[in-house]
């Protein structure tokens, strides 16, 4: 809080003046209200506080001019407010100005002084123009004044101003405005000088909005940091979670794909919960936003399609976003209760501002960079032939592997059509070079064939105006990307309406009505599932285009040398790449609707109500059309030779028939299975608050509420086999379909509602003493139908407690030269959140038999009631430190926290008796600390230039220090971490590596030393640590970002970095565990060409020889599986740290004098770059970006992105 300037007068006024049309009844108002008063020898605040207290009109004052005045005597006389005023400033120099409600005490100007008449006549000249902020509105009230005189004037409500100044060779004009920078502006020969003033850095905002209320800053005791959007904006970027990365100590932001809709991965001092949801909490114009589909936030690296509805808020307009605050700590988030363990975020949308309609534009254009091979470590396809020649002289591959291959490339394509005649083999038997050489000299750029330079627009139109009574806001917006790959695309349309009125003096009313629609297109995907015998996730007919163009061999083409399609073998079935993506894809079209009204109801001067409802539908529709052309419907039905129909998983197999052969249940046709996800939401709030002030000594809030929140969701779930797009779109379904599906435990439809009862009762109370001494509590009440039936289980009771000591208020230094703020405050809480699973109900899943002859359908129980699960909960403590030294020169914020997260719901395996092997409890523990800085300042200050910087950094570490599930050793070692006791959460282990033999095999050590000999048991559960090496964590300990912000004149220059370190990543698997001959169809990393080759490499290399199939049958007749523990050993660990130049922006506003000539109030045009390069990344990763899981999937890195913007007012 800043020393004593005033308190929240100076942003009511700033917003008061700008936006308001002054009433014109004011004087007469203020002459007719007659006031009794009696003071001897008081101060102007004594007075400014009684006159407050008998009327409704609210002062504006710095109290550097005031506080001298200290002898004011008041009579005990009637008197008006006019007559008051007038006499209090008598002989003081000060002044006042009444714009509606709001008294303006002020410097009085003089005017020139008069020239003696023995002298001569000093020329005068004028000079005038118009003060405005940075949006072009006119700012009323400005102080103008020369420098070094007493020579002064103010703007009128126009922001228009004239002055005389004498016709000297130079004059200053200084230019001042509470809550705005000064600036001086040297006069020569100019009659007309613009000014564009800027809110200050100095200025702290003195309102906290939490979403439930709207606090004195000097009664807020939490951690939170408010965000101008207009001051982090990602161009082109539709998303506003992905503006936070590096902007907010404690918030760390990990980009884990680039697809639209894909959430990042946001965390707020860290991770709360072991298996649960750490996603924070957003809440939009005070109320949560609920996700369509529930993802954790480790979910959201899996690149599964329900991951592009991860993100509510890419639904949103960024060009509607008025401000955004996140809250941190346990006294920030504490209303929220037990919804808020893992922060709040809250964003506050723009309402409309009363005067003439005002039009605002703005547009970008974006180019998206398409990927390179530059930038990886993959091998030409040169390199890969010689590579492949090897695996067919070692044995891997050869005609009869390659024939019965499930998937090949060149090599394997080579075998087959000599097997079927259609070229012969080279001289004596050998390889045919003539067909192979085409293929080695291809050197296919996949990236050239699936990805493109996309381009990307955005346009937003806003609308605003209104009265003293009613103001209205109304927008609409449309952002289209054509696709960065040829698969995918995506059209987004948002319109809002926001409409506030003045009913009365003390009742207003005000509604919002927004919506907004999402067409997408992407490339056909199933989810994935976990391989527990590798350790690795797997997912089946992966298109994923960056998957592809990275894993998939340069030696393949995608056209032959007449331009036609050239197909490869995938799944026993043809395959091309573009083919695929063209008739495999999926549609999703999602629309949210939200209706909101706000009511607030003055009850006296001191108490209000308050009332927020809202109705919101939001649903989603995911259209899989899977072609009968395609790869993936094929392979339903690949069965050429004997071989492949008993090797085909996916033919059938009929039990009653053990001499048949396996058929297809897809002989024609393809697949059209739909998703439809629903979500409709009820809020209501009310709340009673009592805010009070005596003498602006004793400051009080109280607030007293209840919510209840209704969710239902909703997903059906249709699969369609056999439909025939090409014929009328008609079916034609397999009659053993049912039979095929129950026996491989499928079903084709489903339908899964979940209905979401909340209840909620909170009380805060806050008491500040002179700003000096703060302390506010809250207590809260949270019941919902997704816990245990028991009372314990079902509710829960959080609290906080917090206190503040703002020191600069302090004598000692109020009249500090170096210290201008220094406040330090604590918080001790409790919190919660629904953990995994949340749904503590039975779960009973209906089936029908697939037998004929059985008529009755089944019911199988999916999940036991749990009458005991119960909330996750966190205890809190937080201290923290706030300064600003030298003039606000230098601002800073620190704080420091433990958390002790209890009553984590996790997992144990119980003997089944009852049922079920597993059971879902508040099993786990966990143990958080750390500390976040932020610090900020302005380097350089001139009237022309300027330049300020902003830093923040912050660490978090955690321990389990419950858990009584033990994992398995294929657990540990997966790509995406395991939990384990006394260990962080999501930890990665490795597998000791020690070296290679003489024979280029490799070796590996337990915890002793001690070779290991034998097969490693991936999924043993016992001894895990006797095998396994703890490398770090997944999730970065240290992250943070800095900003440099450079203004010339009307030119504005910005740069900002981020960072992140500390995490480790496993590289992805260098051999193909089981299916060597595989090769054949995958591309070659660079490393392997430093593979072991002949005796005395081990010596300089650690990358393992390719033993001959031979070798290999020897090693896994003694159950050897020395080339998995080698991808999952440490020599396969990357460090995940990184400092990536985030942006460079470069803006320029165009001078106002031209604007106003062409028609327009305002202009700016700005370029900004982004994503612009690695400055520092782990050389072991080869050009991989350490924030992309290549998780395939609908999963795309974020790429570099050059837009051009211009906003335009009218």
């Amino acid at each position: 809080m800043q020393k004593r300037k005033p308190f929240f007068a100076k942003r009511l006024l700033l917003l008061f003046l700008v936006v308001n049309v002054f009433s014109f009844q004011t004087l007469a108002n203020l002459q007719g209200e007659i006031l009794e008063l009696e003071m001897t020898r008081g101060s102007l605040i004594e007075v400014f506080a009684k006159v407050k207290e008998k009327t409704n009109y609210t002062f504006l004052y710095n109290v550097d001019d005031i506080k001298e005045v200290n002898n004011v005597t008041i009579s005990a006389s009637p008197k008006s407010v006019q007559t008051i005023l007038t006499d209090c400033l008598k002989d003081t120099g000060l002044t006042y100005e009444i714009r509606d409600e709001v008294i303006i005490i002020k410097p009085a100007a003089k005017p020139v002084t008069p020239a003696k008449e023995e002298k001569p006549v000093v020329e005068v000249k004028k000079v005038g123009g118009v003060v405005t902020d940075n949006t072009g509105v006119g700012l009323p009230g400005v102080s103008v004044f020369i420098k070094g005189t007493s020579i002064g004037t103010t703007t009128n409500i126009d922001g228009k101003y004239n002055i005389q100044l004498p016709d000297a060779s130079e004059a200053i004009l200084v230019f001042s405005f509470i809550g705005m920078d000064t600036q001086e502006i040297t006069v020569t020969n100019q009659k007309v000088i613009d000014v564009v003033l800027v809110a200050g850095s100095e200025q702290i905002d003195e309102v906290v909005v939490t979403g439930y209320q709207k606090i004195d800053r000097r009664l807020f005791t939490g951690s939170a940091a408010k965000i101008k959007p207009a001051e982090i904006k990602l161009e082109a970027t539709p998303d506003v979670s992905r503006f936070l990365q590096g902007q907010v100590a404690g918030v760390s932001v990990d980009n884990v794909s680039g697809t639209f809709g894909a959430a990042p991965v946001v965390r707020i001092r860290g991770n709360a919960s072991i298996n649960g949801n750490n996603k924070p909490l957003w809440v939009v114009d005070g109320v949560v936003l609920e996700d369509l589909i529930q993802v954790s936030a480790d979910d959201l690296t899996s690149g599964n399609l329900s991951t592009v509805l991860s993100s509510g808020v890419a639904g949103l307009n960024p060009d509607d976003i008025e401000d955004i605050q996140v809250l941190k700590d346990a006294s920030a988030t504490a209303l929220y209760g037990a919804q808020a363990m893992n922060g709040v975020i809250v964003i506050n949308t723009k309402k409309g501002k009363s005067g003439k309609m005002s039009v605002n534009y703005t547009g970008s254009v974006a180019i998206k960079e398409r990927p390179t091979y530059s930038q990886f470590d993959i091998a030409n396809s040169s390199t890969e032939m010689s590579f492949y020649k090897e695996l067919v002289r070692k044995g891997w591959i050869d005609l009869g592997s390659s024939v019965r291959a499930k998937d090949f490339g060149v090599i394997g394509k080579m075998y087959n059509e000599i097997d079927k005649g259609s070229i012969n083999w080279g001289a004596d038997g050998a390889l045919n070079e003539d067909f192979l050489s085409k293929y080695g000299n291809a050197n296919t750029d996949w990236f050239d064939v699936l990805f493109k330079n996309s381009i990307s627009q955005q346009h937003s139109f806003s609308f605003s105006g209104g009265s003293e009574k009613a103001t209205y806001y109304t927008s609409i917006s449309l952002y289209n990307d054509s696709g960065r790959t040829i698969a995918d695309d995506v059209t987004k349309y948002t319109a809002t309406m926001k409409a506030d009125f003045k009913l009365t003096d003390k009742f207003k009313v005000g509604v919002k009505l927004s919506v907004n629609h999402r067409d997408q297109k992407l490339p056909g995907s199933k989810d994935r599932d976990f391989n527990a015998v590798d350790g690795v996730y797997q997912r089946d007919f992966d298109i994923n285009p960056f998957s592809y163009a990275l894993n998939t061999s340069r030696s393949m083409r995608p056209y032959d040398e007449n331009g036609d399609l050239e197909y490869f073998r995938r799944d026993y079935s043809d395959f091309n790449i573009v083919h695929e993506l063209n008739h495999n894809s999926v549609n999703l079209t999602a629309t949210d609707v939200v209706a909101q009204v706000n009511l607030d109801y003055d009850i006296t001067k001191n108490l209000s109500f308050s009332n927020i409802s809202q109705v919101r539908r939001n649903s989603a529709l995911r259209e899989h059309k899977i072609h009968e052309t395609s790869n993936q419907a094929n392979a339903y039905r690949a069965m050429s030779t004997q071989f492949i129909r008993d090797a085909n998983q996916l033919l059938f197999k009929d039990p009653d028939k053990p001499n048949s052969n396996p058929y297809s249940i897809l002989p024609e046709g393809g697949f059209y299975n739909t998703v439809n996800n629903s979500l409709d939401f009820y809020s209501v709030r009310n709340s009673l608050s009592w805010n009070s002030s005596i003498d602006d000594t004793h400051i009080m809030s109280f607030l007293l509420g209840q919510e209840v929140k209704y969710t239902d969701r909703k997903e059906i779930v249709n699969d369609g086999w056999g439909i025939l797009y090409d014929r009328g779109g008609l079916y034609k379904e397999h009659k053993d379909l049912s039979k095929y599906l129950s026996l491989n435990n499928q079903v084709r439809n489903k339908l899964e509602e979940e209905r979401d009862r909340y209840i909620g009762y909170f009380f805060n109370a806050a008491y500040s003493y002179q700003g000096k001494y703060t302390f506010n509590g809250t207590i809260r009440r949270d019941g919902s139908n997704q816990l245990g039936k028991t009372k314990t289980a079902r509710h829960l009771t959080s609290w906080n407690v917090s206190g503040k000591w703002n020191a600069s208020e302090e004598g000692f230094l109020a009249d500090s030269e170096i210290i201008d703020l220094l406040s330090v405050k604590a918080t001790y809480g409790l919190s919660g959140v629904m953990g995994p699973n949340a749904s503590a109900i039975q779960k009973l899943i209906a089936y029908q038999t697939w037998r004929p002859y059985d008529k009755e359908t089944g019911v199988d129980i999916e999940d036991f009631t749990n009458e005991d699960l119960s909330w996750e909960k966190m205890y809190e403590f937080s201290v923290g430190a706030e300064a600003a030294f030298f003039n606000n020169i230098i601002y800073t914020d620190f704080a420091y926290y433990r958390r002790n997260s209890f009553d984590l719901i996790g997992y144990v395996r119980t003997s089944g008796v009852g049922g079920g092997s597993i059971k879902y409890g508040n099993f786990g523990d966990m143990e958080i600390n750390g500390f976040e800085i932020a610090i900020n300042t302005t380097n350089i200050k001139t009237p022309d230039f300027k330049w300020t910087t902003s830093v923040n950094f912050d660490y978090n570490e955690s321990e389990i220090t419950k858990l009584d599930n033990y994992d398995r050793i294929g657990d540990y070692v997966r790509n995406t971490g395991g939990n384990m006791l006394g260990r962080p959460r999501r930890g990665l282990y490795s597998i000791r590596f020690d070296g290679l033999t003489n024979q280029g095999l490799p070796t590996f050590i337990d915890s002793k030393g001690d070779a290991i000999n034998e097969n490693l048991n991936m999924q043993a559960r016992e001894d895990v640590m006797k095998y396994l090496k703890y490398e770090g964590v997944l999730d970065a300990p240290y992250s943070g970002g800095m900003t440099n912000t450079f203004a010339y004149k009307n030119f504005s220059l910005g740069v900002g970095l981020v960072f992140r370190a500390g995490n480790k990543i496993r590289l992805d698997d260098l051999f193909k565990t089981r299916d060597l001959h595989q090769y054949g169809y995958s591309s070659l990393s660079k490393t392997m060409e430093d593979r072991w080759s002949a005796p005395g490499d081990e010596q300089f290399t650690n990358v393992p020889t390719i033993v001959d199939r031979r070798f290999d049958d020897d090693l896994n007749a003694q159950s050897l599986n020395l080339y998995e523990m080698y991808n999952k050993s440490d020599v396969r660990i990357a460090d995940g740290s990184f400092v990536r130049l985030k942006t460079i922006s470069v803006g320029y506003n165009i001078p106002k004098t031209f604007a106003q000539k062409i028609g327009i109030q305002n202009a700016r045009v700005s370029m900004q770059a982004q994503n612009i390069a690695l400055l520092y990344s782990d050389s072991k990763l080869n050009g991989l970006d350490p924030e992309f899981y290549r998780s395939g999937g609908v999963a795309l890195p974020v790429p570099r992105t050059y837009t051009f913007s211009l906003n335009v007012g009218f």
